[in-house]
């Protein structure tokens, strides 16, 4: 998902090719080799893509397209995004937003296939290999490549392992069930909460939620998701379902900060480096330098590891939803060009090495022959972490409409409530009936 699946971490970018004289030349010609010389990104102003954006200058040497970087704030880029699909907007080449959301994106967009472009050896240097990709079929759909993707996704557990000991836990835990029993013995034998993951509908709780919820509900290959059945009916108000929320509930209420339903992401790992969290869950690029190697004097030096809870049984239990870049459909050939040329720089083997060597952040690592290389100064569990759930991606996890995003929106709420105490049975329904009553407008679920 996601920086997680869907709203991830709340962080979408789209990068926008402008209307400008020097492009608008690439678009007026009929060759359909050509390529506009000048495209505009609009990204945040933070996390990699801040790197991206700070490291353009060899891609325009190369190519001879300039790209200027337009910063938006991670709270508006994506009603941006959206209201530009749905005007069918000419402003921009190439946008990067959550595979999850593939469905809508391309029958609001159009979308652009990109076989024909890596098929077109005068637009794709000698060196592209789409086969070292991982996480490829979250970006297809009726079996068309639309993306690259740009991160693996999943979740992971990073834990304190001087406050297991303080508490006389060996080994860190291997299942929810294990997670929660060792919550209790740390709020028992430690003075600092136990447990802490994004809380607040705004931080996007629903994506690590839905990261831990689909450990419970069985995988079923006829699903249109992994929490919508196979007649569009949501399973949000299962047994299952309500046996996550439960438990989640549990973590939250019980073991997690006070007053953790108003936390992000942001805030969690701030208290986990802080040494005030023994456990902090969250999407695998969440995690940097301030946990694989904690300056000296940290409370967290030298002890933190991290973990990903095993699936229940031998099916998937990750919905993964990485961040891909699209194509624009209604621009001109040239700008498409040009962006696609954008797009191999930024998922080329040393751009990618030298991004992931400047962060120390191996989840950035989509290419299989750059994820095999060791990264200096990031734990050994954490690489098996995030191997683990790449391993476990379920297919189609996603459902394939142009509703999802509005479908989710009931489900949202539901999740922050259960973090203030909202009874669970209560809550999921309201998720369930939000779900159902989108589906039916939609045609999708029979009344």
């Amino acid at each position: 998902m996601r920086l997680a699946p869907l709203v991830a971490v709340g962080a979408a970018v789209a990068l926008m090719a402008t209307a400008c004289s020097s492009s608008s030349s690439g678009s007026a010609s009929s060759d359909p080799n050509a390529v506009a010389k000048q495209i505009t990104i609009w990204s945040p102003p933070d996390n990699f893509w801040q790197y991206q954006s700070e490291h353009l200058a060899q891609f325009t040497k190369d190519t001879g397209i300039k790209v200027n970087v337009v910063g938006i704030p991670e709270a508006n880029i994506l009603d941006k995004e959206t209201i530009a699909q749905r005007a069918h907007s000419k402003e921009f080449a190439l946008y990067e937003g959550p595979t999850s959301l593939i469905s809508q994106d391309v029958n609001l967009l159009g979308g652009v296939p990109l076989q024909p472009l890596i098929d077109n050896k005068t637009l794709t240097g000698s060196s592209f290999n789409l086969s070292d990709f991982n996480e490829l079929p979250a970006c297809t759909l009726n079996d068309k490549l639309y993306c690259l993707p740009m991160f693996v996704d999943g979740a992971a557990i990073a834990y304190n392992t001087k406050l297991f000991a303080q508490a006389g836990i060996a080994n860190p835990p291997q299942t929810w069930q294990d997670v929660i029993a060792d919550a209790q013995i740390l709020s028992q034998k430690t003075t600092v909460p136990a447990f802490c993951t994004r809380g607040s509908q705004a931080g996007a709780a629903i994506a690590t939620a839905h990261f831990m919820e689909a450990y419970y509900i069985p995988y079923n290959a006829q699903n249109k998701g992994f929490n919508v059945g196979p007649d569009w009916k949501s399973l949000s108000d299962s047994p299952e379902a309500i046996k996550w929320a439960t438990d989640y509930q549990t973590l939250m209420t019980k073991y997690a900060p006070r007053g953790v339903a108003a936390y992000d992401a942001a805030k969690c790992k701030q208290d986990f480096d802080q040494g005030k969290a023994a456990m902090f869950y969250d999407g695998v690029t969440t995690f940097d330098q301030g946990e694989f190697s904690p300056a000296a004097g940290s409370p967290i030096s030298g002890a933190v590891q991290f973990v990903a809870p095993q699936c229940p049984t031998s099916d998937p239990c990750m919905p993964l939803g990485p961040w891909g870049m699209f194509l624009n459909p209604n621009v001109s050939k040239g700008e498409q060009n040009a962006a696609w040329k954008l797009m191999q720089y930024l998922s080329s083997p040393d751009f990618m090495t030298a991004e992931i060597a400047a962060r120390a952040q191996p989840a950035l690592a989509v290419l299989k022959s750059v994820a095999s290389k060791p990264v200096a100064g990031v734990p050994q569990s954490y690489l098996t972490a995030i191997n683990y759930v790449a391993s476990q991606a379920q297919p189609n996890a996603f459902p394939p409409t142009t509703v999802f995003n509005q479908s989710q929106q009931n489900e949202e709420i539901a999740i922050s409530q259960l973090a203030t105490g909202t009874d669970p049975t209560k809550a999921m329904t309201f998720a369930a009936t939000g779900t159902n009553n989108v589906f039916k407008q939609a045609g999708l679920l029979k009344q």
